[in-house]
């Protein structure tokens, strides 16, 4: 069981706040808004303002919101010294959260700290509207979260809420010297994960039977362009079922494969030994801002193809797995996100497709930001620290999530279990300065392409 430490060392880290706060708060400035994105209404109060000063990733010197001269250096502070202000914090911490492994942590800082039983509150929040909440919060002047953790898949949490100003970004300086800077550059990550693919182990025993993207869009027709030969014979092998290529998750993933045109025509230069055949370009409905698709693009030419097949949406991707694990009669694959592979668990005779060149996916983190305008500045940062595992990994909540094998530590100083390294994935870093104009692209042309079918 956790204990406070003596009166003196409290009183002396009061002291140290106390004059923090007496330099004064000169207040921030208005962050800089993302190219083409529209700029916020600087004139109106509900318009929020970074008050730490957060200069956008790409400016290249993203620099967290609390390490201004300007407050207290919670960056600097540890675990415990964290803990003994929450203590001093009136009213209770809310986590808004697309997943329950909030309020997993929440259960445990309670063991920990019994002192902290009930300070900590858990809302799950829908991925599609907790964006949405926490702007209508903000502008309405009636902020209730004090934590956000979501799964940024597309760049629209950075580009929108925290160049903006609504969320702040938290990095205690004992842990991001354990992290890949390229993950820090959109927040603070707590694991990784990524959208893939599923196949059948009981069709497919002996592993993967994959070996590249260009493998999923096998029998198309560059002559018909389509998945009918000339004698009107239906040349597609893969049955698919996916969730919405729409959402954010999946269109992103597309948006990065487009951004890496290059690469995906190298691939398939290398995997068939002749130059990729462009099919799509009088498919082309490009409208600036609307509809705007680059010509000789390996990534649209294979997204294009893939919006010939024959695919099944499934709205769950429990259903999605399922229905990969039950078509033994024939070569089936599935989208859906990692931790459908739970299924196993359950008997499910399925598991995600690695090791595809040039990559598998692209990493996705679960990011943890501090609500702009929170009134527990040292509990939200206590409750971060602690779902990071502390200074060292080890004294946290950051195991509640390592034996969970559908994700993997961000920090190099603690390894996860999980039945598939990285490496054997074959992920990369997510390019959101990228993805974030394209994905949308990826979304009007897959309706209208699909419309074509």
């Amino acid at each position: 069981m956790k204990t406070r430490k003596q009166a003196t060392r409290l009183i002396a880290l009061l002291l140290v706040l106390a004059a923090a706060f007496a330099a004064g708060c000169n207040g921030g400035t208005s962050p800089a808004a993302p190219p083409g994105a529209p700029a916020p209404d600087t004139a109106s109060p509900a318009s929020p303002t970074n008050s730490g000063n957060n200069t956008p990733s790409n400016s290249g010197n993203n620099t967290p919101a609390d390490t201004t001269p300007d407050g207290p250096d919670y960056e600097s502070m540890t675990l415990e010294e964290l803990y003994e202000l929450t203590l001093l914090e009136e009213g209770t911490i809310t986590i808004y959260s697309t997943t329950a492994n909030a309020y997993t942590i929440v259960k445990r800082i309670e063991a920990d700290y019994p002192d902290l039983k009930g300070k900590f509150v858990y809302i799950e929040c829908d991925t599609n509207n907790i964006q949405d909440r926490i702007v209508m919060e903000y502008e309405s002047g009636n902020i209730n979260a004090d934590v956000m953790q979501v799964k940024d898949n597309s760049g629209e949490i950075f580009y929108e809420l925290v160049d903006y100003g609504y969320v702040e970004i938290y990095q205690p300086k004992s842990v991001t010297p354990h992290i890949d800077p390229a993950l820090l550059k959109y927040g603070m990550p707590l694991y990784a994960s990524f959208n893939p693919w599923y196949y059948s182990t009981g069709m497919y025993p002996d592993g993967c039977p994959l070996t590249s993207w260009w493998d999923i869009v096998e029998g198309y027709n560059t002559d018909t362009k389509s998945y009918t030969d000339s004698s009107g014979k239906n040349t597609q092998f893969w049955t698919i079922f996916t969730k919405d290529i729409t959402s954010p998750s999946y269109a992103a993933l597309w948006a990065q494969l487009i951004v890496d045109g290059d690469a995906m025509a190298v691939q398939y230069e290398k995997q068939f030994g002749h130059p990729l055949e462009y099919t799509y370009h009088d498919k082309l409905a490009n409208t600036p801002g609307i509809m705007d698709f680059p010509e000789n693009n390996g990534g649209v030419e294979l997204f294009w193809r893939f919006s010939q097949m024959k695919t099944t949406e499934l709205d769950d991707g429990d259903a999605v797995v399922n229905a990969v694990d039950s078509s033994l009669s024939g070569p089936t694959l599935g989208l859906a996100s990692a931790g459908k592979r739970d299924n196993i668990n359950s008997g499910a005779k399925i598991d995600w497709v690695t090791g595809l060149q040039p990559y598998t996916a692209f990493m996705t983190c679960d990011y943890l930001y501090i609500v702009d305008g929170s009134d527990n500045p040292a509990g939200s940062r206590f409750f971060i620290l602690y779902s990071l595992g502390g200074e060292d990994g080890h004294g946290g909540g950051l195991d509640t999530f390592s034996n969970r094998g559908t994700y993997w530590s961000i920090r190099d100083d603690y390894e996860f279990t999980s039945p598939h390294t990285l490496d054997a994935v074959n992920l990369k870093g997510p390019d959101f300065d990228e993805i974030y104009y394209t994905f949308p692209n990826v979304k009007a042309y897959w309706l209208y392409w699909r419309s074509l079918l």
